[in-house]
């Protein structure tokens, strides 16, 4: 049983997440910015907590994620403008990278398949905010020295869970689709192997269980 915090608990893969987890028997929180939203995480069995993660300064984020044994950043400035995206998908995680790095708590970071520096992304498309934010925490997570997992799904979908399709080798297969309820199992498997460390998972949706894939890796 570990005690863990979920950032952007009401987004859809959290809230999916939320429940796997607290179901695994973890004690589980979630944090949300609007208040409102508090009932839906209590659903999933997970304690919110009403916070906003652009807001607070780096004391705050530690203050915030102290006493946890895993950290799951789920959150986003779910597009809207480049400044907000900058604030919230790269300064806020950087501030938790930078928390979860001094408290030796587990970070397990949503990011997305192409996550690159070399993402190609043009400087005047509407998704090139959000790709370099992406790609500079994920380059920082990586020479952190924390104990990290980068999880990189592919377009997600709203479609059943199923199995996945890791890009192991890397470079063995392209971006395709996986539901959010997949990236949710995922999640919730990654945190019953404390032993996976140090390793960004691509993945499709795709036959083999979670599980499995998952022990595969080892």
């Amino acid at each position: 049983m570990a005690r863990i915090i979920v950032l952007g608990a009401h987004g859809k893969v959290a809230l999916h997440a939320q429940r796997m987890l607290a179901h695994a028997e973890h004690i589980v929180h979630g944090v949300i910015r609007n208040a409102e939203h508090a009932a839906d995480v209590e659903a999933t069995g997970s304690e919110p907590i009403a916070a906003d993660l652009e807001a607070l300064e780096q004391s705050g984020i530690d203050n915030l994620l102290q006493g946890y044994d895993v950290v799951v950043w789920s959150a986003g400035a779910g597009g809207g403008s480049p400044e907000r995206t900058r604030a919230v998908d790269q300064d806020a995680a950087l501030r938790v990278l930078d928390a979860v790095a001094r408290s030796g708590a587990r970070l397990l970071m949503v990011s997305y398949f192409g996550s690159s520096r070399e993402h190609g992304v043009p400087a005047d498309h509407p998704f090139h905010a959000y790709a370099e934010a992406k790609s500079i925490v994920d380059a920082a997570i990586v020479d952190s020295g924390a104990d990290w997992v980068i999880l990189a799904p592919s377009a997600l979908t709203l479609d059943d869970e199923g199995g996945i399709e890791i890009d192991e080798p890397a470079g063995s297969i392209d971006s395709g689709e996986i539901p959010r309820a997949t990236v949710a199992r995922l999640i919730a498997e990654v945190v019953a192997r404390p032993e996976l460390r140090g390793i960004t998972i691509r993945c499709n949706a795709g036959a083999t269980p979670v599980g499995d894939a998952l022990n595969d890796l080892r």
